[in-house]
């Protein structure tokens, strides 16, 4: 720990913009060590209201500001209590500027706990001052008030001093070089503490490939990598089957999940589900005999377990491995962090003798998570990029996660670190890269230190293998080399697989990706010279010595200046055609979401204008075509010489290599956008509105019979399941997009009681989407109704930009109740808001996409569901188009079935436990308007249904919701919506007639 005396500091403000909000709290705590030394601490009367919010957030009431000073009269003692200290904060830069806007300017170093913290802590998922804290077993006194939370920082701080202390001598001035300059907080705090403890340099963890890796680094920076890394090599062997027959076991199954067994055990709460059970049978027969299987299991089923304990059991058995694909990485968390060890749990309480012998086997079980390359740390990459100091800052913090990564990490996988959007452009940099990695020529793949072979050489051994729908289809168009060979295949998440399916087979080129990718090949660098992969292959030929090596020099130098030529053309018809785009763009494109899309059709590629982009792309191929010769020919070069034994010659073999590669799918790719499209595809321009960058792109009509033909008919057996996968109660659907015309099927309804814990209520007053008065009536029923509920809402949104104006409109109106409203994007991300959410129920939330699925807020903080629009494709969308001509109804065949399942997916958000109870509220009167809307609610499990005004809803919402009601409710025997208002408690109970609207069930 720190022998200086420092300050931990923390402010808490109206609000975070330091313009606008005032300061209405500080608090300080002087320290030394663990020791606190003095404390500071005031309120402060601020000019402006402490909005609703802030109060819940922080508790402090416009009645404790009332006799509080004013901040001009605080900051001179705040001034004389800090001093020259080193100040310490969570995110101290908020704390700066909000004192710098209040005139005190501070030049005092600091520390930022949360930036220290992505650094040496990089498994958190989320890095409050209250997860870092736990992380690191620091207590904490109280939450939101300044002097609780500045102690919490310190004694948070003093922590993450004694994580750093963990690191040896060189690792520390990794840390301290590479931040210099960029990040000089970050390099004070690690040279400070190489400055209190240059004994004991023994490196915590040294078991770990990265931490030997990172040992090693400073002497091999010296002499080159081969004749430091001496790691064992530990290959494991490849799965083979067991030649055994045997069929999963209905009975042991069953067994495994009897009351009393070994889930049972393992398991707090575990229960014997019907649904479950069947999930299990189902797909051990697919499992057992072959086939293809689709499967809809409703919220509350257990489907994960129900799919895994059967395929668990084949794998072991027969020695044959099941692969099992996610669309979302809360799904990969939960089996690999939940489910695959509650498996082996319950397989270490099963008794190898009795009746759960099968179970107990799966002791032996291994399980392996396999993702894309770009997914893991490229070491050779990574040893590159040590060469050259970071350029900026966000790049200097990288690579300082990286390094102090590296102390800990067996995976090399980025998923283990918190990256900021910025910094995830620079991992790519040092990430695994298809065009970048020749695995006979890479020495840390040969000795089997390479991230990515060592996770596929797992999953090599591994019975049960969990990948996501990108890397299964990246398996599928790179013909099955990525993932080991597989019979069997488990897709959950199913409902996603056609849109992902699209984006991989699908792709895109920007102005930005050939210019780079010409950069690339050459370009003129100050002070060298030229540069790119030409000039650093000419480099290198004139630095080694020999008549061949000066040969080979002459020749490259030849073609340089005319390649240079050729690459300063390129660029400026690239930029001449990709600006023609834009203009083709701008004349008829439709805003969606953030771009404007315009689909190239025939009659578009017709037009005058369109001839113009031919010929532009005509020039371009005739520079592109002799660039890639320059790049072969330099390849070539280097071959002739034979010193593939010399590593940057390896490196630039990889690197020609992978630009002539990329060069090559640039031409195809254009080829096929601008002037030879194929009858299969969809194409389109796009420009983003931020940037007014044109991208051109491309996309599979219709990807079922690629699926069939290159994925599923490759199994043995196939499972597909979701919970949602059925429209108006069939699978016709996605049997028709997925390819899937004879295909097994069960639907598996939740074993929750939506009949007699959720209303479901549509509102027959709020004009249609578009119409004259919507977005008015639209504001006024989210206020009448979210009173009724207190709160205890998320609102969905199918755009940001009506989310935005209705968060305008309501937060007052709500917050003179009581009730605070959170926007995504504008109070926090979702995981911030759904925390404050469950922290104070009376609270609303606005949501968007990521909040139509994946939230999961189990009781009664979520008590009210409220879907603004019925989630409709965007009618422009290109590829959503063009698809809708391929039906003879596109909107009923197409249209519908894509939103139902959008639908159902937003409903369930609303129950989550056997015990929820909830409103879900459909402000979109063409649910009861329109013949569709039945096949909305149809495909809904059973509930009770309502409509009427929003008025009506209102006082429906409140009867159901009050516990009272619902005590009475349950002796007398009737159903929630006979109860018009409280006074029906006590009398008037049969007086259903007089019931405004119209309830019923939706079956």
């Amino acid at each position: 720990m720190l022998t200086d005396i420092s300050v931990a500091i923390d402010l808490e403000a109206t609000g975070m913009d330091p313009v606008r909000d005032e300061i209405i709290e500080i608090g300080a705590v002087k320290f030394r060590g663990d020791t606190v030394i003095d404390r500071f601490q005031t309120l402060i009367r601020p000019r402006g209201n402490v909005s609703l919010a802030i109060k819940r957030l922080t508790g402090i009431s416009p009645q404790d500001l009332q006799d509080a000073p004013r901040l001009p009269a605080v900051l001179p003692r705040l001034r004389d209590f800090i001093r020259t200290a080193p100040l310490i904060g969570q995110s101290i830069s908020f704390d700066l500027d909000m004192l710098q806007a209040a005139g005190m300017v501070i030049t005092n170093q600091s520390f930022d706990t949360f930036e220290l913290a992505t650094v040496l802590l990089p498994e958190l998922t989320s890095y409050s001052l209250v997860n870092i804290a736990a992380s690191l077993g620091v207590s904490i006194d109280g939450q939101h008030r300044a002097v609780s939370d500045a102690e919490t920082t310190m004694r948070v701080f003093n922590a993450l001093y004694a994580r750093a202390d963990t690191f040896d001598d060189a690792t520390l001035e990794r840390l301290v070089e590479m931040t210099k300059g960029n990040r000089e907080a970050l390099s004070r705090f690690f040279a400070s503490l190489l400055r209190q403890r240059r004994a004991d340099g023994e490196l915590a963890g040294g078991a770990t490939i990265g931490a030997q890796f990172l040992t090693q680094l400073s002497a091999s920076m010296q002499t080159g990598p081969e004749a430091q890394f001496l790691l064992p090599r530990d290959r494991p062997q490849r799965l083979e089957s067991t030649l055994s027959e045997r069929p999963i076991s209905y009975d042991d199954l069953d067994a495994a999940l009897a009351p009393g067994g070994p889930f049972a055990t393992v398991m707090p709460g575990f229960e014997v589900r019907p649904q479950q059970r069947d999930v299990m049978h189902r797909v051990a027969q697919a499992l057992n005999e072959g086939g293809q299987l689709l499967v809809e299991a409703g919220t509350g089923t257990g489907k994960s377990l129900g799919y895994l304990l059967p395929a668990a059991l084949h794998a072991l058995e027969r020695g044959e491995r099941v692969v099992i694909s996610t669309a979302t990485i809360a799904l990969q968390d939960q089996l690999i962090r939940k489910d695959v060890p509650a498996l082996l749990a319950a397989a270490e309480a099963a008794d190898p003798n009795g009746p759960n012998a099968s179970l107990a086997a799966l002791r032996d079980l291994r399980v392996s998570v396999l993702k894309g390359r770009s997914n893991y740390l490229c070491l050779r990459r990574w040893f590159v990029a040590q060469r050259e100091a970071p350029r900026t800052s966000e790049q200097a913090q990288l690579h300082a996660k990286v390094v102090a990564w590296l102390q800990q990490t067996e995976t090399g996988d980025a998923a283990e670190l918190h990256l900021s959007p910025e910094q995830r452009g620079y991992w790519s940099a040092l990430a695994e890269d298809e065009g970048a990695c020749v695995p006979s020529q890479c020495i840390f793949h040969r000795r089997n230190q390479c991230f990515l072979f060592r996770a596929r050489h797992r999953a090599e051994e591994a019975h049960l293998i969990i990948v996501n729908h990108s890397l299964l289809l990246s398996d599928l168009m790179a013909r099955h080399n990525v993932i080991p060979p597989y019979q069997h295949l488990i897709i959950d998440e199913a409902h996603h697989l056609e849109a992902e399916a699209t984006q991989q087979v699908g792709y895109s080129v920007s102005r930005t990706q050939v210019t780079d990718l010409v950069r690339r090949v050459i370009h003129e660098q100050a002070p060298i010279g030229i540069a790119g992969a030409l000039g650093s292959t000419a480099s290198l030929l004139m630095s080694l010595p020999g008549n061949s090596a000066r040969a080979a020099a002459a020749d490259l130098q030849s073609h340089l200046l005319p390649a240079h030529e050729r690459a300063r053309l390129a660029d400026d018809l690239t930029t001449r055609l990709f600006t023609l785009l834009r203009e083709v763009a701008s004349n008829d494109g439709e805003n969606s979401g953030y771009d404007r899309q315009l689909r190239i059709t025939p009659s578009l590629r017709r037009d005058p204008t369109w001839h113009g982009v031919e010929l532009l792309w005509d020039e371009l191929l005739t520079t592109l075509i002799p660039l890639g010769d320059d790049v072969r020919h330099a390849r070539r070069l280097l071959e002739r010489l034979s010193i593939d034994e010399v590593p940057a010659v390896a490196d630039l073999q990889v690197e020609l290599d992978g630009v002539a590669q990329d060069i090559e799918e640039l031409r195809d790719r254009l080829n096929g956008l601008l002037s030879q499209p194929t009858s299969d595809m969809v194409y389109w321009l796009a420009t983003r509105q931020q940037s007014g960058e044109t991208s051109v792109s491309a996309a599979p009509l219709y990807v079922g019979d690629l699926l069939a033909d290159q994925l599923f008919s490759r199994c043995e057996s196939v499972t597909l399941t979701s919970a949602t996968m059925t429209v108006d109660g069939t699978f016709d659907y996605v049997r028709d997009r997925l390819g899937l015309p004879d295909a097994d099927e069960l639907q598996s309804p939740s074993p929750f009681d939506y009949r007699n814990s959720v209303l479901l209520a549509v509102a027959n007053d709020v004009p249609q989407p578009g119409d004259p008065g919507h977005q008015r009536k639209l504001q006024d029923a989210l206020v009448e109704i979210c009173r009724a509920s207190g709160g205890r809402a998320m609102v969905l949104f199918t755009s940001h930009s009506a989310l935005q104006a209705t968060y305008r409109a309501i937060r007052r109106p709500l917050e003179e109740y009581g009730i605070v409203v959170l926007g995504q994007r504008i109070d926090g991300s979702p995981r911030q808001l759904v925390d404050r959410l469950r922290a104070n129920p009376a609270t609303v939330i606005l949501g968007t996409n990521s909040f139509w699925e994946g939230v999961d807020v189990v009781g009664s903080a979520l008590s009210m569901l409220i879907i603004c629009k019925l989630p409709f494709p965007v009618p422009s969308d290109p590829v959503f188009a063009a698809r809708s001509e391929l039906f003879d109804d596109p909107f009923n065949q197409y249209a519908v079935p894509q939103a139902v399942l959008r639908f159902k997916q937003g409903f369930g958000r609303l129950i989550r436990s056997a015990s929820d109870r909830g409103v879900c509220v459909v402000l979109d009167r063409r649910v009861h308007s329109r013949r569709y809307g039945e096949t909305f609610v149809a495909s809904l499990p059973e509930c009770e249904y309502f409509t009427g005004t929003s008025g009506e809803i209102a006082v429906q919402t409140q009867m159901f919701l009050d516990p009272a009601v619902q005590l009475a409710r349950a002796r007398m025997g009737m159903d929630v919506p006979t109860l018009r208002n409280a006074d029906d408690l006590d009398d008037g109970w049969m007086q259903e007639a007089r019931q405004p609207g119209r309830k019923e069930s939706n079956r």
